[in-house]
This record gives structure tokens, sequence and C-alpha cells, in this order.
């Protein structure tokens, strides 16, 4: 019995005797030396620093489903069952998600949002959709609602530089006066 390795051999002059599997005298095969391979050091390494490419709006939540819509905080709750006769097993109390249509006064459109009822009470009382967004900072939305909120941002922007645009009409802390020897022309 020979291995394959000696028949591959091509010099018989740098094989050297190796013991085979069994140990024994009887089995002894010659195996080819290998020769340490000549290379050149790699160059050290440059450290470059990783920058973390931040986003502003929130994703890693503890309730990543409140990423895509409307919660006002509302998460997952846990607890336990007990049953008549005092056995215990875990539950999960899940919040109140509705598809529902709110209607933005800046964009002047209907949009489907994901929300709970505690959060259209915030809705209520902040006095609409585009008040609230507004409102919220940004690393409390998901990308969903940030983008909604830099739409409606820059579609008030617009129209804030629309009515600027007109004339006779100046901006002085926040009131606006209207040029009365322009409007009587």
């Amino acid at each position: 019995m020979h291995s394959t390795l000696c028949l591959f051999a091509k010099k018989q002059l740098t094989q050297h005797l190796r013991r085979g599997l069994l140990g024994g005298t009887r089995a002894k095969y010659f195996y080819p030396i290998k020769e340490p391979k000549l290379t050149l050091p790699s160059p050290p390494k440059l450290k470059t620093e990783k920058v973390k490419e931040t986003v502003p709006w929130n994703t890693q939540a503890t309730y990543k489903q409140a990423l895509k819509g409307l919660y006002g905080g509302k998460h997952i709750q846990f607890g336990n069952k007990i049953s008549e006769f005092g056995n215990k097993s875990r539950r999960t109390w899940k919040p109140n998600v509705q598809k529902v249509k709110l209607y933005s006064e800046a964009l002047n459109e209907r949009i489907t949002i994901k929300s709970t009822p505690a959060a259209l009470k915030y809705i209520d009382r902040k006095g609409g959709l585009d008040r609230y967004i507004m409102s919220m900072k940004d690393n409390e939305l998901g990308k969903k609602m940030y983008d909604l909120k830099y739409k409606i941002k820059s579609k008030l922007a617009d129209l804030d530089r629309e009515r600027l645009a007109k004339p006779g009409v100046t901006m002085n802390g926040g009131e606006r006066e209207i040029d009365v020897s322009q409007v009587e022309q």
C-alpha cells in the first residue's frame, strides 16, 4: 500500500522518512519536504478611522414597528397571564395601531399613516398633523415620518417665500405690514 503523495514526489533526495498512520515499521511512506516559501513582508497597515454615518431619524427603537408611524410613545408591554389555578404564562399587550387618513394643511392632501389613539389625541391637542410633526424632534421619528416632516417644512418655506414676494408686504418681528402708499395707487 503506497501513498499517492509518493507517486508525485519528483526528487528522491528531498524526501524524508515518516511513519504512516499505523505507526509500525511496515507502514513507512515517503512524503515530500515542504520548503518554506519566500515572501516579502507586507507593508504596515495604515489605520483609517471609520466615520459612522449617522442619520437624523431614529433607526434603533425598542419597538421597531413604531418607526413606521406615529405611535405617541406606545410600545409592547409584557406580563403574566394567570389562570384560575395559579398557572402563570407570559403574554404581551400590543398597542392599538390603526391606519388613519390625516389631512395635511401644508401639502393640501390626505395622508395615510399608522397611528395609535394616543398619538391622535396629541395631534388634536397640537392643532393638526403639520403642527404635531413639526414639534417632534428628528430622532423621535422614523424614516417615513422624517421624510414627511421635511416635505411639510419645505412646502411651508415655499409658501412663506411666495407671500414675501408680493409687493408691499414686509416682515418685521413676525408681523406683516402693508405699505399703504402702494395699495392706494
